[in-house]
């Protein structure tokens, strides 16, 4: 039955910058630290563990180093196996991210092999509410002994289900170093549409010690590989999310266009003021689309020219069968499907910008129409006003010619003796009375000259419908 020997573990996150710290390397970055959190949980293993935690798998466990962006640690096994481990902050590029490393001494097999892995799982720390997450890939490496045909895919499936929790839905093979490399994700709804996260896990077996210690030395090869694989993949995922988004906020946008015609000039406003403001955020968001599309054309680049890296340097390293087309193969989609659909996915959201700027030009209109509307009716009311109370003015300041004359008429000295006006009050009362009546003449004829000389009015809101 296969044996696999010296297991190890790789795991590599990576995040972006914001939100968490500028430089791996920096002594003042500020954030989450993950490496002190590590360390203190390594401390819930460290010292003797034979006699107080029986059911603990670790004998004893304790950290040899321990800094700011770096944490080492060994320990042994209940099967006294030893363990060497570390964890290591890093900057790539633009990219930051964590590398964790465990491996294990010993020949492990079937239900032993299972526990191995189980243990390296308790060692990993919790990373899913990490700030900024791009992604992350598990590397899985060592070398086999006594391997029939089929036992490398019985042993692949294995580690997959043991440290993913779940079965793998797509597979890919190769060769490196002599040796077999699997690739597992999982995808929905297609293969290379949304892959899942935290799926995705890669499993060397190298044919002998030699070639695993040679292996070894491509460590940071695969970070700079996976880096960018998962770049990529977090791009599209965005320029997804985004697209969806923004033809949802379209659609609510879009149901609300006939109502415009309906509301008062305040309500416009406030609809002008939201349209605005979905504008600007649909602008934002189609660049962010065209911001993820030159990321991915970066780090396309970047990604096809660390496998043309690893594939000269093995073969340089030795004269064995190395293939590396599971590799090629997403390049080949990113360039077919990725990219293509964005392009799509731009053009087809051009022209919902344009609907929303033709938007907001009718709104403005509307609205402007409205207040033109609002302004004539005040001065119109005003010059009316102004008309009637000018009018009562000139005929109240001339009062004292007319009203003693007016006192005397018949008919005006019965009525004030039949409403029985003190006689202190009837000039008085006659000129407010006769200021009233011109004021409201005035009004009159002034409504009937404007309506006459002025030219037709503006629209209206219960014109718009027309």
């Amino acid at each position: 039955m296969i044996n696999l020997v010296c297991p190890t573990l790789d795991l590599f996150v990576y995040h972006l910058q914001e939100g968490w710290f500028r430089d791996a390397t920096h002594p003042e970055y500020c954030g989450l630290n993950i490496v002190e959190q590590f360390t203190q949980t390594l401390g819930q293993y460290c010292g003797d563990l034979s006699s107080r935690y029986q059911s603990k798998p670790l004998d004893f466990l304790e950290v040899t180093r321990f800094d700011k962006s770096l944490v080492e640690f060994e320990g042994k096994l209940k099967t006294l196996n030893r363990i060497n481990g570390s964890l290591r902050q890093f900057a790539l590029d633009e990219n930051y991210g964590l590398a964790l490393n465990i491996a294990i001494e010993g020949k492990f097999m079937g239900a032993e092999l299972v526990q191995c892995l189980e243990v390296m799982l308790t060692l990993i720390p919790e990373l899913s509410n990490l700030p900024g997450k791009l992604g992350q890939t598990l590397m899985v490496s060592g070398w086999v002994e006594n391997p029939e045909k089929d036992d490398r895919e019985i042993l692949a499936h294995d580690v997959y289900k043991t440290l993913i929790n779940q079965g793998w839905q797509y597979q890919e093979k190769g060769q490196f170093l002599g040796g077999t490399v699997f690739e597992f994700w999982r995808s929905f709804p297609q293969r290379w549409e949304k892959m899942e996260a935290e799926s995705h896990l890669v499993l060397i077996l190298y044919p002998n010690q030699k070639a695993m210690e040679t292996g070894a030395e491509f460590h940071q090869d695969w970070k700079a590989l996976f880096c960018y694989r998962n770049k990529i993949l977090w791009a599209y995922g965005q320029s997804r999310e985004l697209k969806e988004q923004m033809v949802d906020e379209f659609n609510e946008m879009s149901t609300s266009i006939k109502g415009l015609y309906n509301l008062e000039l305040p309500e416009l406003k406030l609809a002008l003021q939201n349209n605005s403001l979905a504008l600007s955020n649909f602008v934002r968001n189609i660049n962010s689309i065209e911001v993820r599309q030159h990321e991915i054309e970066l780090n396309l680049h970047q990604y096809e020219k660390s496998v043309q890296s690893i594939a000269k340097k093995a073969g340089n390293v030795f004269q064995v069968s190395n293939d590396f087309k599971f590799l090629q193969e997403f390049s080949a989609i990113v360039k077919a499907k990725y990219q293509k659909q964005i392009e799509q996915d731009y053009a087809s959201l051009r022209p919902y910008l344009n609907i929303l700027e033709n938007l907001r030009g009718t709104i403005t209109s509307i609205v402007e129409i409205s207040q033109a509307q609002s302004d004539r009716d005040f001065q119109t009311f005003a010059c009316l006003a102004g008309t009637g109370i000018g009018t009562a003015a000139l005929v109240a300041s001339s009062s004292s010619s007319w009203v003693i004359p007016l006192k005397q008429s018949p008919t005006i000295a019965a009525t004030l003796d039949r409403l029985q006006v003190p006689e202190p009050w009837t000039n008085f009362s006659l000129a407010l009375s006769l200021s009233a009546i011109a004021g409201l003449l005035g009004c009159l004829v002034a409504s009937v000259c404007i309506a006459w000389f002025c030219p037709k009015r503006l629209v209206i809101k219960s014109d718009r419908l027309r």
